[in-house]
């Protein structure tokens, strides 16, 4: 018979990002099957205080004063609880020393008391403590605590190319992968890099939950944004940012395609934009972060989909979330050739090795009408849904408990 656990889980992303996160997916189906608390990322006293969170400020009694920390957050199928802790102090600019340790500790103090009020007021007896890319709160349960069967560290990214998080974050996350039971990479790239002999790490790549992102029959309005849009719509969606994106390749599509559209759905930095030239192009749609389930009508619209992504140590470790959000679309997709699990896609992607071997590739994908190849995307990225992801943690856990 086997053991009975509830999870606890930790991750960057909070449970009301409008954005789509692999945690909060993995939180979601665990919970199907287990109790799951969903800790949320503490704010910091500068989120609440400048409103720079407006989520900060609408969780006023959990972040000030410590009550009403509980959330239950409902799905068709199931609930996790959402727990949120107190407002943490901005630490990260320090130099690592006395000051930076002692103020590290504060925050971590804040977590475990959320942990030990979960322990308390839902009698855990047994649980799994899962940590996905957020190191500085791995150390966090106290050492009165009830300990965890198993703890897990999950990395999505690598760590060290980003200065901000890299600044203690690559210390960090050496700790964590140390102290923690097992540990899980969403890459190739990311598991080469973090495995050690005395240490394995279990390659588990990302998913996509299809029924968000299948073509709707019948086909959905279009969104304001694309009602105006020339020609075929190249899309592309996520965080836009210049430590993956390829901007000078974006250049080159708008160039390259002048009477059709390429629309860009996600954050991006106006200023990054601006810098590379971007600015100039009529072809060219930003419509800025959209909740993902606004991403399918987007989606339903388009011809192909694109993922311009830069080669370099990043982007080596990145499985990207995208790449089943455009399969279950059905769409012809096209990508530059960045990293091994990228490469895994080649039977039912278009891959460039070049700028000119992208748009070429390019014109091959909107003259594409084979219905063999669409069905053959759908069908790859349903067995790649996060059902799926989170049987292959359960499978390598459970040995441990």
């Amino acid at each position: 018979m086997k053991e009975e656990y509830d999870v606890i889980i930790m991750g960057l992303s909070r449970w009301d990002n409008i954005l789509n996160s692999s945690v909060l997916n993995i939180a979601r189906v665990w919970a199907k099957t287990h109790r799951v608390f969903y800790i949320d990322r503490p704010f910091s006293v500068k989120d609440y205080y400048l409103k720079k969170e407006e989520a900060a400020v609408a969780r006023k009694n959990a972040v000030l004063k410590g009550t009403d920390i509980y959330r239950k957050v409902e799905f068709s199928d199931c609930y996790f609880t959402a727990v949120t802790p107190r407002l943490s102090l901005p630490i990260n600019f320090l130099p690592e020393g006395v000051l930076y340790n002692y103020l590290h500790q504060h925050n971590l103090n804040l977590v475990g008391q959320v942990i030990e009020r979960i322990i308390t007021d839902y009698k855990v007896k047994n649980y799994v403590f899962l940590n996905s890319f957020i190191p500085e709160y791995f150390n966090a349960i106290p050492e009165s605590c009830l300990k965890p069967k198993v703890s897990i560290y999950r990395s999505s990214d690598d760590i060290s190319q980003e200065a901000y998080i890299a600044r203690h974050g690559v210390r960090k996350e050496a700790e964590a992968i140390a102290k923690a039971d097992l540990v899980l990479a969403t890459s190739f790239g990311l598991k080469s890099k973090l495995e050690t002999p005395q240490k394995p790490v279990h390659r588990i790549p990302n998913a996509a939950e299809f029924r968000l992102f299948e073509k709707p029959n019948p086909l959905p309005a279009k969104p304001k944004e694309i009602e105006q849009a020339q020609g075929r719509i190249m899309f592309l969606s996520g965080n836009i940012s210049g430590l993956r994106i390829d901007y000078e390749l974006i250049a080159k599509i708008c160039d390259n395609k002048p009477n059709d559209t390429l629309l860009i759905v996600g954050p991006y930095n106006q200023q990054e934009f601006e810098a590379h030239g971007l600015g100039k192009y009529k072809n060219l749609i930003l419509t800025g972060a959209r909740r993902v389930d606004e991403l399918q009508a987007f989606l339903a619209h388009s011809s192909c989909a694109l993922i311009p992504f830069l080669l370099n140590r990043l982007t080596h470790g990145i499985y990207p979330l995208k790449i089943n959000e455009y399969l279950a679309a059905g769409l012809p997709v096209v990508s530059s050739n960045f990293s091994e699990d990228i490469a895994s896609f080649e039977s039912c992607i278009y891959l460039a090795d070049s700028h000119e071997e992208f748009l070429s590739k390019l014109d091959l994908a909107l003259a594409e009408e084979e219905i063999e190849l669409r069905n053959q995307r759908i069908k790859i990225s349903k067995a790649n849904n996060w059902e799926a992801r989170v049987d292959e943690i359960k499978a390598v856990l459970e040995p441990l408990l």
